[in-house]
């Protein structure tokens, strides 16, 4: 069978600062139902035991998108928007 029909199970991580970024920018690629794993932010300036703290409750979420079949996948994730913080101010990017 060829790899192309059958697919590789991937498992995108995006803190949850950036997955509004990642959402779109997996819609603009054409793959809308792209599962997004979103630990929380930040990871940079972390000790090692934190960043792993954090990897630790990611790693079911990740464990259950590269183990779930794609179509039950699609459902659940197509335009799935992360929660917003509040934080994020969007602006035009050519003003």
């Amino acid at each position: 069978m060829a790899l192309e029909k059958k697919g590789i199970p991937v498992a995108t991580v995006c803190t949850d600062e950036f997955a509004s970024l990642g959402r779109a920018e997996a819609e603009v690629l054409g793959i809308p139902t792209l599962p997004i794993v979103t630990p929380s932010h930040p990871m940079g300036g972390l000790s090692e035991k934190e960043v792993w703290a954090k990897a630790e409750k990611a790693v079911d979420d990740i464990i259950y998108v590269l183990t779930t079949p794609r179509e039950k996948l699609g459902k659940e994730f197509r335009g799935k928007a992360p929660e917003q913080k509040g934080t994020f101010k969007p602006k035009p990017i050519f003003a």
